[in-house]
């Protein structure tokens, strides 16, 4: 599982593609992949999973102590242990969780419909989700807005990733300089 979903990285999300204005899809994977920054686990995302003594719990504890990686990849074996459907509110109950800690979620499903102009970003192979610190997460991302990696976005798009309408609309204006 670990190395199809390694494979993906190197093969979709690291690509560079138009749509991000040359840039891939996911403009910092590469990078973490390479200095082996990120902590991959396998284990089934369900529901339960947030009470408080899980195995997901703990995998989000033990990386944010040790420091070492900058990315939580969790790669759920089960293909039928939350829908797509599902997928949505268990990021955000997991988000409230994770905001004392400075940390935040997203997700990938293999029928997520999220696309930016028809690229499907979040269609990866397995149900898995991604944890990162807000301040890393940040710091890589204000950069991506000099650039036209957002220039195709809509305002929509940007809302779903967490930019509110000032922030989408500052992005995008700054997108369309290029």
């Amino acid at each position: 599982m670990i190395e199809t979903m390694i494979r993906y990285l190197e093969t979709v999300l690291e690509q560079p593609h138009p749509v991000f204005g040359g840039l891939p899809i996911c403009p910092f994977s590469k990078k973490a992949r390479l200095q082996n920054k990120i902590f991959y686990q396998v284990l089934t995302l369900r529901l339960e999973q947030l009470h408080v003594d899980s195995q997901l719990r703990r995998a989000i504890a033990s990386f944010h102590a040790s420091r070492q990686h900058d990315v939580l990849l969790v790669i759920s074996p089960d293909e039928q242990a939350l829908s797509v459907a599902q997928m949505q509110p268990f990021i955000e109950q997991l988000n409230q969780i994770l905001a004392p800690l400075e940390l935040t979620a997203f997700g990938g499903h293999p029928q997520d419909t999220f696309n930016v102009q028809g690229v499907y970003t979040r269609q990866e192979p397995f149900i898995n989700l991604t944890v990162q610190s807000l301040a890393v997460l940040q710091a890589a991302s204000k950069p991506l807005a000099r650039t036209a990696y957002y220039q195709h976005w809509s305002a929509e798009n940007l809302q779903q990733i967490g930019f509110h309408d000032r922030n989408a609309s500052a992005l995008q204006s700054s997108a369309e300089k290029f």
